[in-house]
């Protein structure tokens, strides 16, 4: 055991707020971090009102700017794991971040483009409307009793996400079994006329 005490420069144990003036200790708890040991001149305090501020004054500049960035792939599947992570079906080990969700995409991209696997409509990302956009791009767990993994999520049109709710292939396949007693064929376009 050493009797030497560990030097410490005493100019850097504490910090001057340069908004407000105050003096704090040079920490995490007063100031942030702002990249490698660098801390950011405002308290967090004033950091916080300043933010807050700009906010205020640039809603709809806020608003226009979070619109573009939901318009990126980034965006849009960054809310769209977002909302994922919330469902009971979520599995982590399939699609830990943003990324694993994107990538998925990209492979379906790849073999489909923006074409919709279950009604050859054309997808789209649009964002902004305070109603759903029925060609926007919809994660899809093709059973759904299983979760959202690599082999059961698919990218569909929201509207076909939402019509089909949760359709089992039995029920389909019961369902595909009336029409075609009923109609000679399963191939029908819009709902008969009766």
């Amino acid at each position: 055991m050493s009797l030497r005490k560990k030097w410490v420069n005493s100019t850097l144990v504490n910090k001057i707020c340069t908004k407000c003036g105050e003096t704090f200790p040079r920490d995490d708890q007063h100031f942030y971090n702002v990249r490698n040991g660098r801390w950011d001149s405002f308290c967090i305090t004033c950091r916080n009102k300043s933010s807050n501020k700009w906010k205020s004054k640039n809603k709809d500049k806020k608003a226009q700017l979070r619109l573009e960035y939901l318009k990126t792939d980034k965006g849009y599947f960054g809310e769209m794991f977002n909302s994922m992570k919330q469902s009971k079906y979520y599995d982590e080990s399939q699609f830990p971040d943003t990324e694993s969700l994107i990538k998925h995409w990209y492979q379906q991209k790849e073999k489909l483009g923006m074409i919709c696997p279950a009604t050859g409509v054309e997808m789209t990302m649009i964002k902004g409307k305070r109603k759903a956009c029925p060609t926007n791009i919809s994660k899809d767990r093709l059973v759904p009793s299983l979760g959202y993994t690599k082999q059961n999520t698919i990218f569909v049109t929201w509207k076909f996400n939402n019509d089909k709710k949760a359709i089992t292939p039995k029920s389909a396949k019961a369902y595909l079994k009336l029409v075609e007693e009923r109609f000679n064929t399963v191939e029908l376009e819009e709902e008969p006329k009766i």
